[in-house]
């Protein structure tokens, strides 16, 4: 892995360098990464009566749950992006428990270089990485070059409730509502659907945080000379939580290229 992909996946998962090894540890409880999987499923399930879908792209696929979960669905091809190695090892064992392996096709690779080059996809899905291209502006600027014309952009996140800047490392892309609006359809592309993800992206959150701090037990018993990182990341984590529940409000749009 590359420095810059390991810097890229560092700052994406809020976790020090020299802890990415560990990851995969403290993340095992874990198979959806964070996304509300079950709104994304029922959102794409609404777009096939608009245009049909016979390709997606995954960005950021984690293990692959957001892919297989709708490849077994509905039937079309996926391919999903990852540079973490053993985050797509799990998304192969995934699909072939599902049956689904021959629809999808996993790619380690920084996502950052993979929308380097242009692609011709049906819908391209960005699911809770957060600002990893900066600004939603610049995001969509990304999407757009993956899907041909009048294909799909989703993308898994929030905005502001209250102000209109958070200080905080990784939060400095959200706005408050209008703003973020503002920079989704700047190219002229078409706004088709928002679904509010807040009361389901809290209840993961919840899980999700009890999960970790049980792993991260485990593994402080294993390295201690590990224990202050792994404290720290569970603390970004705590901190997390309360970010997402006190001041974003969670929502997934769906965005047509025009």
């Amino acid at each position: 892995m590359s420095t810059k992909s390991e810097k890229s996946i560092a700052d994406s998962l809020e976790v020090k360098k020299q802890l990415l090894p560990h990851i995969p540890f403290l993340l095992q409880d874990l198979w959806v990464l964070g996304s509300s999987i079950d709104q994304i499923i029922e959102i794409v399930g609404s777009l096939k009566s608009l245009c049909p879908l016979t390709k997606i792209l995954d960005l950021g696929c984690g293990k692959g749950a957001v892919s297989i979960r709708l490849v077994a669905r509905y039937g079309f091809h996926a391919v999903g992006i990852d540079a973490m190695t053993p985050f797509l090892e799990e998304a192969e064992k995934k699909a072939a428990e599902y049956k689904v392996s021959h629809l999808c096709q996993f790619i380690n690779q920084d996502i950052h270089e993979y929308v380097s080059n242009d692609h011709d996809y049906d819908l391209v899905l960005l699911a809770s990485l957060g600002g990893i291209f900066g600004s939603f502006k610049n995001t969509i600027a990304k999407l757009r070059t993956q899907i041909h014309l009048g294909g799909f952009m989703i993308i898994d996140d929030g905005y502001l409730r209250k102000r209109n800047h958070l200080n905080r490392k990784g939060y400095g892309h959200y706005k408050n509502y209008n703003n973020t609006i503002r920079e989704l359809t700047f190219f002229g592309d078409q706004l088709i659907n928002q679904v509010d993800t807040s009361a389901v992206s809290k209840d993961i959150n919840v899980e999700y945080l009890s999960l970790i701090k049980r792993r991260g037990e485990e593994l402080i018993l294993k390295h201690r000379e590990l224990e202050k990182d792994i404290s720290d990341y569970i603390h970004l984590q705590e901190e997390e939580c309360d970010v997402l529940k006190n001041e974003i409000e969670g929502a997934s749009w769906v965005i047509r290229k025009d």
